[in-house]
């Protein structure tokens, strides 16, 4: 037995009861199917966000001069960066329907409990309007949707079935009755909304999404810009992401960090200070490592998916691997599912931090950024080999090449375990 095969077998026999426990939680059964059942929203909208940030001079002229491209960005707008207001929906009907109770009505309660929570008066200038923060039904508001449709549904499913109803009498039609019959247990879900909605108006954060947010941010403020901090930065905010907490909110915290490294670097350069030289090289060049193909790596394991022999990673790697290209990975994350999966919790991390101590490495004693340019700017969907060539020479692009085969190293043996299990589950679906 080769010495890969020995670790497989072990990362099985320890994994292994864990992953069937948790596969028979109600909660994770409802967080994974909740979250699959997203993929045709971000996996619909993926090209357009692709094309509308391609780096071509022509074509963004053509995009702005036919109104194109801002029709494009406003799709992905509408779709992609509301992804909140479909998750809440999706999880609790799941949750429901694995109690044996109406999924579609605990999935409007929760749709409507997330939206009560957010803050409808938004300043503009002096004046006051009415309206929602977009950026609450999309990236900040991801984690608490998710908590918002788990205790809204387990509540509705619980009332009811202490027969918390409104009794109508047998002649009323039955979709009549099914509508108005949970009229008790609404009134309480929203009593329970209204409070948590009202005790975080007190807060001096003034709503439940600038409270959470700024809360978790808290670790971060003090993190300097080192190679070191970035690669913890990284770290934390895939670990968040694993748990189904947005990485945006912490990043948002620490780019400002970026920015003044990047700032520094571009005055030192076109001062005449070689690139191997710039103040804040390694710190610019170490995040890259740590970033393969979006949040958490998952470009490798995209590509191992067309070694599946599961037809459900067979079909995803279908669809998932080209949007996975220009750094998309809501498909991997959300329809594989990777987020809350046991068997990719420990590859997920290791890969950020592995890749950030390879990248702090090559960058120090291999001078892999001696041609670095920082006057190059890339949109984000530029592709993670392909980058490097661009901004850092053909030793960069090298050294990238080698983290993402690295990474894709970390990832096979869980990648093997979760096939056989969605194989096994397959087979037994069949007999």
């Amino acid at each position: 037995m080769s010495m890969m095969d020995k670790m497989q077998a072990g990362l099985e026999k320890m994994m292994g009861p864990i992953a069937q426990k948790l596969s028979e939680s109600k909660i994770i059964s409802a967080f994974t199917a909740g979250m699959m059942r997203t993929m045709p929203i971000s996996l619909g909208v993926a090209g357009f966000a692709i094309l509308a940030s391609l780096p071509i001079e022509p074509w963004q002229k053509f995009l702005t001069v036919t109104g194109i491209g801002q029709n494009m960005l406003d799709i992905v707008a509408a779709t992609s960066s509301l992804m909140a207001v479909f998750i809440a929906p999706a999880i609790a009907y799941f949750y429901a329907k694995n109690e044996g109770e109406n999924g579609l009505i605990a999935a409007f309660l929760a749709l409507a409990s997330f939206l009560a929570l957010n803050p409808i008066h938004i300043k503009v200038g002096e004046e006051t309007v009415s309206g929602l923060y977009q950026e609450n039904l999309g990236s900040k508001g991801i984690f608490i949707a998710m908590i918002t449709a788990l205790i809204v549904a387990a509540a509705y499913s619980k009332l009811i079935k202490k027969n918390l109803r409104l009794k109508l009498p047998a002649s009323v039609p039955p979709n009549v009755s099914e509508s108005l019959s949970p009229t008790f247990v609404s009134m309480i879900i929203f009593l329970g909304v209204f409070i948590v909605r009202w005790l975080a108006s007190l807060t001096s954060a003034g709503d439940i999404f600038t409270l959470f947010n700024s809360t978790i941010a808290v670790p971060i403020m003090g993190v300097g810009a080192t190679p070191l901090a970035s690669i913890l930065v990284l770290a934390f905010a895939t670990l968040c992401w694993f748990f189904g907490i947005h990485p945006a909110p912490i990043m948002n915290v620490y780019y400002p960090i970026i920015i003044v490294a990047n700032t520094a670097n571009l005055e030192a350069y076109m001062a005449g200070t070689p690139s191997s030289q710039l103040p804040y090289l390694a710190v610019v060049l170490v995040s890259s490592f740590c970033y393969i193909g979006g949040q958490g790596n998952t470009l490798s394991l995209s590509m191992l998916l067309f070694r599946a022999k599961s037809e459900r990673y067979k079909a995803l790697g279908k669809v998932a691997f080209i949007p996975n290209i220009f750094n998309i990975n809501e498909p991997m994350i959300f329809g594989m599912p990777v987020m809350l999966n046991p068997f990719f919790f420990i590859p997920m991390m290791s890969t950020v931090i592995i890749g950030g101590l390879y990248g702090w490495f090559v960058v120090n004693f291999l001078s892999v950024g001696a041609a670095f340019n920082p006057t190059v700017a890339l949109p984000w969907v530029m592709p993670s080999f392909i980058g490097p060539f661009l901004t850092g020479g053909w030793r960069l692009g090298i050294a990238t090449i080698i983290a993402l085969l690295i990474q894709m190293v970390i990832w096979y043996p869980f990648f093997v375990m979760a096939d056989k299990q969605a194989l096994k589950e397959e087979q037994a679906a069949n007999q």
